[in-house]
């Protein structure tokens, strides 16, 4: 027992001499496969809506709206409204816990997701989790990220690789916008492939990440 705990502190203790931005990168590369697994599966279940991409929606909203289809619009509608309540939501619990954001935050995507396995991949609480989930990091150390959406983060390495090519910034950094992106995509691949083997199960995949991220997160302090 006591040389297990003896193995998990040392780890600990590894991760914590990590660089700041380094650290902070892998937890935004795992962060946004967890938006990636959680929206993918909404997709594929809400049959072409998203419950993290917004921008998506926002342009199926207009495409609905034009159309006529004010069912459609409406339903849509409650998808946005709900996710910025979330990020509303899980910015005030960041606000409040200071330092431990990361893990209460991620408790309550935790509990969120769990509630939306159990009453069959309801989306309502799988957007809210998402909207909050954006409230765990802003920045690894100081490289901006993004959790949800991947335009922004695509913009970034664009603009960062224009400077570079133009010779306007030697810095390497907005390479590190790629790490966001890559997790996104990748948990997105899990959960599509786990949607088309297991059904609607595959929510549970995405609590148990949610949760695993959590257990890792009460070893990390952020500034207030």
């Amino acid at each position: 027992m006591t040389e297990s705990a003896g193995g998990i502190g040392g780890l600990a203790n590894r991760g914590s001499q990590m660089p700041v931005e380094a650290r902070g990168l892998v937890l935004a590369g795992l962060l946004a496969a967890l938006a990636g697994m959680v929206d993918v599966i909404g997709y594929l279940h809400l049959n072409g809506l998203f419950v993290s991409y917004m921008s998506g929606n926002s342009t199926q909203l207009a495409a609905a709206l034009g159309q006529g289809n004010l069912a459609q619009a409406g339903a849509i509608t409650k998808l946005v409204m709900l996710f910025v309540l979330g990020a509303a939501g899980g910015q005030v619990l960041a606000g409040f816990t200071g330092e431990r954001r990361m893990s209460w935050v991620l408790a309550g995507v935790t509990v969120l997701l769990a509630i939306a396995a159990l009453l069959a991949t309801a989306p309502e609480p799988m957007v809210f989790a998402m909207g909050a989930l954006n409230a765990t990091m802003h920045r690894a150390g100081n490289i901006p990220v993004s959790l949800t959406f991947v335009t922004g983060v695509l913009v970034r390495f664009g603009q960062g690789l224009g400077d570079f090519l133009t010779r306007r910034s030697g810095e390497l950094k907005w390479l590190a916008q790629a790490v966001p992106w890559l997790g996104l995509i990748a948990g997105a691949t899990v959960g599509s492939a786990a949607f088309m083997r297991i059904g609607e199960a595959a929510i549970w995949i995405s609590v148990a990440l949610a949760a695993l991220l959590l257990a890792c997160s009460t070893a990390i302090r952020l500034p207030d």
